[in-house]
């Protein structure tokens, strides 16, 4: 009976171990989504600004 009972138990820390693990994963690849969308944003708006730095000197 107790065997029975630990394996159990092993089961359920098997299987709660596979599922943090794969949250985590989850979240390090919607960061990783995040982190390279604002990058691509912060690049356009860095030559945004250079485009008007120029249009403003050739003025």
């Amino acid at each position: 009976m107790l065997a029975l009972i630990l394996s159990q138990l092993a089961l359920y820390a098997g299987a709660a171990l596979i599922g943090f693990a794969l949250g985590w994963r989850m979240r390090a690849l919607r960061h990783m989504l995040v982190a390279n969308a604002l990058e691509r944003d912060l690049d356009d708006l860095r030559a945004a600004v250079g485009e008007a730095h120029v249009r403003r000197a050739t003025r």
